[in-house]
C-alpha cells in the first residue's frame, strides 16, 4: 500500500517511518506538515492510506481529509493525533481508527492490517467489504471493538456492558446509541439486551421468562415475549 504521512510535529513522522519501513506491503511516499500540503500531495501521488494528525497549520486534517475523499472517495484514513474531540466527526469519514497519541505500535499494526485487507482486489473486482467496528470510549481513550467478537449488549446498573468472546467492556452508554451503530446481525430481544444472532445457540423457558443462550458463553441474556416472534423470523433470515 502507498501510504502518505501528514504530521507537522517532527518526531512524531520519524516514529511513523520507523514503524512502517519494516512493512513489506507499505511503501511511504510521502511526508507533508499542513492540511493544505495534504490535499495537494493526495492529488499527486494517489496513496492508498493518509496517516493524518488533526492539529496541522493552515488547514486542520480533518477538514483536509474531507476534501482529499471529495477526489477519491476510497482512499483510507488513519487519523493520529493527541486530541480525543473529535473522534466522532473521524468517524463520520469512515476512519480505519483514531489513534491517541502517544502512538501505540500494536494499535499502529493492527490498524494497517485493516486498511491492507480493505484495499485488497476481490474477484469480479467488487469492491470489498470491510469488517466493522463499533468505536466506543472507556477509561479515557477510544477503542474499536469488532463486531465479530460482540456476543451480547446489556444494560446494567446504568451503564453498557459489552460481552465479547475474551472480555466485557463497561460504558457510560445507553443501548439505544449503541444500536445505532451496529448491523443487521445484532437484535434488540429486551428494552436491557441486544444480541448477536451469530451467536445464538438456544431459547430457553424459565417460568414468565426467555433466556437466550449462546456459543461458547456461559452467561444469558433475556428475551421479552413480544419479541420472540419477530426474533426467530430474524433468526431464519
Amino acid at each position: 500500500m502507498r501510504v502518505l504521512i501528514a504530521e507537522d510535529h517532527a518526531p512524531s513522522r520519524k516514529l511513523l517511518r520507523h514503524l512502517i519501513k519494516p512493512l513489506q506491503n507499505f511503501q511511504i511516499v510521502g511526508e507533508v506538515e499542513s492540511g493544505e500540503d495534504l490535499i495537494c500531495m493526495v492529488m499527486k501521488e494517489k496513496p492508498d492510506l493518509i496517516l493524518v494528525d488533526i492539529n496541522m497549520p493552515l488547514l486542520n486534517g480533518l477538514e483536509a481529509v474531507k476534501s482529499c475523499k471529495k477526489m477519491m472517495s476510497f482512499i483510507q484514513v488513519i487519523f493520529i493525533t493527541g486530541h480525543d474531540n473529535f473522534a466522532l466527526e473521524a468517524f463520520d469519514v469512515n476512519a480505519i481508527d483514531y489513534i491517541l497519541k502517544p502512538i501505540n505500535r500494536d494499535r499502529l499494526y493492527a490498524a494497517l492490517d485493516r486498511a491492507e485487507a480493505f484495499c485488497k482486489p476481490v474477484a469480479g473486482n467488487e469492491q470489498p467489504s470491510i469488517k466493522k467496528d463499533l468505536m466506543v470510549k472507556h477509561s479515557n481513550q477510544f477503542s474499536f471493538i469488532p463486531l465479530d467478537d460482540i456476543i451480547f449488549i446489556e444494560r446494567a446498573d446504568r451503564k453498557a456492558v459489552i460481552h465479547t468472546v475474551d472480555q466485557k467492556i463497561e460504558l457510560n452508554e445507553a443501548l439505544t446509541n449503541l444500536e445505532e451503530n451496529l448491523d443487521s446481525r445484532f437484535f434488540a430481544s429486551h428494552r436491557s439486551y441486544i444480541v448477536n444472532l451469530q451467536y445464538l445457540k438456544r431459547i430457553e423457558t424459565t417460568g414468565q421468562t426467555y433466556k437466550a443462550y449462546f456459543k461458547n458463553y456461559e452467561e444469558t441474556a433475556k428475551i421479552s415475549k413480544n419479541k420472540l416472534l419477530e426474533l426467530q423470523r430474524k433468526k431464519a433470515l
